[in-house]
């Protein structure tokens, strides 16, 4: 098969019908093809006509590969690396002139990804791009197919997430015609991540993640189209503009061109006769970067999602007028929603037909609008560059000295694998009040690329949108805050002048300039040997990129002399070393020097070469010393809940856990059988855990959990906690065991343990106070175990999370406290400050000989908050 490079896979035969290959045609009814089943379709097609050549782009978590068709006119696919060329050169436009970019936007085309999307349960998108590349090919010779395939290259991914559409159709198919027929899937249907692949735009955690931006980056499409199936009741499918807000620092040409192509997807719906498009309305704004559909928008590419509307799986379902909202029920066409949906069936097929449609209006826009899209693809860019050398900050400088002088190491090779150009000082430096050292980090904001910079570095303030003058916020679809140096603990400073030119002259531009020929290859994950082990994504990670690839932290050194290796837990890798000690049968100690002094865990039982090999491999700064008294730490046997229903922060954190050399046991809900210490010392709740209970009211969590996508749920994963579960949850932290709940995980064990701890804003109106998504600053007491190597202010990421007063008979220590008074946010959106003053974010309650510590944050979410990773690592460890 293909590895990057296009080339045919045989020589032209009769093309098949999807419906030839599959036995049913896309759509129908109680019916879903299987990501195997679409890549043998899109194999066939390809070796059956000149119009197809089949890429492989990589390989997802489960192995599988992942592939996309270059679709368009045998003309145009045979000097594919000609329009390469072009495209790669108008998205990088330094020396460049207008009158240059316009010549090649007249001599390139149009490069369009459309995929099947990446949300498995919303299952018409891959299989409406079966039916998307049968149509293009067999018709075109069609006059208005073949004006597309002349001036477009078509990237059509079958589906980008391969493994959940191999699961989810797979689940469906063995439940269909059963009572179990609209159960939800028992398992997340993308490892670690589920809904979640769509938020790791910018981050790039998972390998799915990094073989998308890896093949955008050597392709440089204008346009990218992400299906997704969601849209707001009653309305058939919603399309852009969105909602407000929108990235402030999206560049204007991009948001319009996304606004044009939703109108032109309208008009092409319309002209079909296929009513129910809507726009914006207030669901789906567009402030969070991190959407693998959005983020591209600030590389200068016009990249957006639509929502078509779903039942569920490929069940039809009749609506009549009285399942829909009271106010819509009258059908008055509004501005937005022009033609509203009468109630009717709601079939798979119909989806998929709205999205083909959808599908077929971007190519017929791109094709239309060829040049101009090429063109703006450079200008936006040229004006990125320009925009550098106007407005603040004109360069982000990163000091290698770092309280974790890796986790700067992290921010930048992601950075670096978006295509953000980073150099390096060569000498020392005065920009702004500061004199940087040679080898410090320098992002200049002008390039073309500046954009996403700003959008990750920056501090997010979300603007105060109300439903209406004093009444609740507008929720932001996703998160109001995100500022990596914030998250991570990174100091970056922004710097407010231009850079001199004594300065420029001292950086060195890490890589070589993007160059516009390049050979594609995919993106190979699955190296034997980790080739950067001080960073948290194994395998090849980001080092397939050459500027990626090149920064790296200082090399780990070692002071002193001893037997005894001591460690800082500031440094998130000094939990790898642990955990890799215990591996060869070290023991581990946490030790606290003189009153005040930091803890550090010591390491005994290593040989010089084990002790150098830790500290190389993950660029540790460490220290030997003769002996270090301290307080035991023992492996402890670590169990992680996961709820048959799918928890995708227990998904997130089991990817943290793994990536830092964690060893657990996955406990679900029929696992709490007692004794429950048998298995485990410590369990980890994540913010999501949804513990089912026997006795939850119908419309309490536990029955939630179990109702699944409204089906029944299968026998096999129905258990729900007993009394006598519950009681012996109870007994095993009594008896000494340690339970750490995440953020809202909190509220089960309050209540199930009847802890003398109370959440201050339970209750409260979203008027009266909100904070969602948003990052704030903490007090923390870096004595207490669970908070070592934090520093005294932290900055923390909630959403949602609960705020906590201590009530009579409260045994424990506050773990953090918000400040007494003023805001505690440091990036995002906050109402109700007043809530928060001198009450706790963090408590270890005491239980008889058990503790319970209650984080009211998310100390891994989405795998970004590398500055709070350590809370986690040590709860896990705090067990008696």
């Amino acid at each position: 098969m293909l590895t990057g490079a296009p080339i045919a896979l045989s020589g032209q035969g009769r093309l098949p019908a999807a419906e030839s290959v599959l036995g049913f045609r896309p759509g129908a009814d109680y019916k879903l093809a299987t990501y195997d089943q679409s890549v043998d379709y899109f194999k066939r097609v390809a070796a059956a006509s000149k119009h197809v050549k089949l890429v492989e782009a990589g390989r997802t978590s489960q192995g599988r590969v992942m592939y996309f068709a270059l679709v368009s006119s045998p003309d145009n696919l045979a000097k594919i690396d000609h329009y390469r060329e072009i495209a790669r050169r108008l998205a990088h436009p330094q020396g460049l002139t207008d009158a240059d970019a316009r010549k090649l936007s007249r001599d390139g085309k149009a490069f369009v990804h459309i995929d099947g999307g990446l949300h498995a349960t919303e299952v018409a998108g891959p299989q409406h791009t079966l039916q998307l590349l049968y149509d293009l090919v067999s018709r075109g010779t069609d006059p208005d197919i073949k004006f597309i395939l002349d001036n477009v290259v078509l990237f059509l991914w079958p589906t980008i997430n391969p493994d959940g559409q191999q699961m989810v159709a797979e689940w469906y198919m063995q439940n269909v015609g059963t009572p179990y027929e609209l159960s939800g899937l028992p398992r997340l249907y993308q490892d670690y991540v589920g809904h979640d692949n769509n938020r790791d735009g910018y981050m790039l955690n998972m390998v799915e993640s990094r073989v998308l931006e890896h093949t955008w980056r050597q392709w440089e499409p204008q346009i990218i189209y992400v299906h997704h199936q969601s849209g707001p009741f009653p309305t058939r499918i919603w399309l852009p503009p969105f909602s407000e807000p929108v990235g402030t620092d999206a560049p204007f040409l991009m948001s319009r061109e996304v606004n044009m192509i939703g109108m032109a997807i309208a008009k092409g719906l319309e002209e079909r006769g296929q009513v129910g498009a809507t726009h914006m309305g207030t669901a789906f704004d567009a402030w969070y970067p991190g959407y693998v559909d959005y983020a591209p928008n600030f590389k200068n590419i016009a990249a957006f999602w639509t929502e078509t509307a779903l039942f569920q799986y490929a069940t039809p379902r009749e609506y009549t007028i009285d399942d829909f909202p009271e106010n819509m029920r009258s059908l008055r066409p509004q501005s937005l929603y022009s033609s509203p949906w009468p109630p009717g069936t709601w079939r798979l097929r119909d989806a998929v037909d709205y999205m083909e449609t959808a599908s077929l209006s971007v190519l017929e826009f791109a094709a239309k609008y060829k040049d101009s899209l090429l063109y703006n693809r450079y200008q936006a860019g040229r004006d990125q560059i320009a925009l550098g050398g106007k407005k603040a900050p004109f360069a982000y400088v990163v000091p290698r000295e770092q309280r974790d002088p890796v986790a700067a190491v992290e921010l930048l090779r992601r950075m670096a694998f978006g295509g953000v150009r980073i150099s390096e000082l060569t000498e020392p430096a005065t920009i702004g009040a500061d004199t940087f050292p040679a080898g410090t980090w320098v992002i200049p904001t002008d390039q073309e690329f500046a954009a996403m910079a700003r959008e990750v570095l920056d501090v997010q303030s979300y603007p105060d949108l109300r439903q209406y003058p004093g009444g609740p916020p507008e929720r932001p679809y996703d998160a109001a805050g995100w500022s990596l140096p914030l998250q991570m603990g990174v100091r970056v400073v922004a710097a407010a002048s231009p850079l001199p030119d004594d300065v420029r002259r001292k950086m060195k531009t890490i890589g070589a300039l993007p160059e516009s020929k390049v050979s594609p290859t995919a993106y190979d994950a699955a190296l034997k040997k980790d080739a950067a082990p001080f960073d948290s994504v194994p395998g090849a990670g980001f080092d397939s990129d050459p500027a990626s690839a090149a920064i790296a932290p200082a090399a780990g050194h070692v002071t002193g002399s001893g037997p005894v290796l001591i460690l800082d837990p500031a440094q998130n890798n000094t939990f790898r070393a642990i955990n890799r000690a215990w591996q060869q049968g070290a023991t581990v100690q946490a030790s606290a020097g003189a009153s005040g002094a930091p803890i550090r865990y010591t390491i005994r039982g290593l040989d010089e070469r084990a002790q150098q090999e830790l500290v190389t491999t993950l660029s540790l700064q460490a220290e030997r010393t003769l002996s270090a008294p301290g307080r035991a730490v023992r492996q402890p046997r670590i169990g992680l809940f996961q709820p048959w229903s799918g928890s995708m922060d227990e998904g997130w954190t089991r990817w943290v856990l793994e990536q830092y050399g964690f060893t657990f046991v996955t406990i679900h809900p029929e696992d709490f059988k007692p004794p429950l210490g048998e298995k485990i010392d410590v369990l980890i709740l994540a913010d999501d855990a949804r513990i089912p209970i026997a006795a939850a009211a119908n419309d309490g969590p536990g029955a939630r959990a179990m109702s699944g996508r409204g089906g029944m749920v299968r026998p096999e994963y129905s258990y729900q906690l007993t009394a006598s579960d519950l009681q012996g949850f109870e007994q095993f932290v009594r008896g000494g065991g340690t339970v750490v709940c995440l953020s809202n995980a909190s509220t089960f064990a309050i209540q199930q343990l009847k802890l003398p701890v109370r959440n201050v804003i339970a209750g409260l109106r979203p008027e009266q106070f909100f904070l969602r998504g948003s990052i704030v600053s903490v007090t923390t007491d870096p004595a207490h175990p669970v908070m070592a190597g934090m520093p005294d202010k932290a900055a923390v990421f909630v959403d949602g999370s609960p705020v906590f007063e201590t009530e009579d008979g409260f045994k424990g220590s506050v773990l953090a406290r918000y400040q007494e008074s003023g805001s505690p946010l440091l990036s995002g959106y906050l109402i109700g400050e007043r809530y928060l003053h001198g009450k706790a974010a963090a408590l270890d309650v005491q239980l008889d000989a058990g503790h319970v510590v209650l984080l009211g944050f998310r100390p891994e979410w989405r795998g970004q908050p590398f500055g709070t990773f350590r809370v986690l690592f040590n709860a896990a460890l705090f067990s008696r």
